[in-house]
């Protein structure tokens, strides 16, 4: 007897549980990282990224001029 309310109770669900509205809102595109709460630290880690790449081409710059001197030096005398 519960088997069969049982599946009355299925029978009956089932078709209900796919009734729903079969438009889908379009979704919103998502906002630019500038427009959000976030956007002034993406410009600072930016900024950072540039200033430390320039610090390390200067720090490149003086060690190649450094090894280039060194190597045009002439050899210390040998003791």
């Amino acid at each position: 007897m519960r088997a069969f309310m049982t599946l009355g109770l299925l029978a009956i669900a089932l078709p209900l549980g796919g009734c729903g509205s079969g438009e889908n809102e379009p979704e919103e595109p998502p906002m630019k990282v500038e427009d959000t709460a976030f956007g002034e630290l993406v410009g600072t880690q930016d900024k950072v990224r540039d200033r430390t790449n320039a610090a390390v081409d200067l720090h490149r710059e003086a060690l190649d001029s450094r090894i280039e001197a060194d190597e045009d030096a002439p050899a210390p005398p040998e003791e």
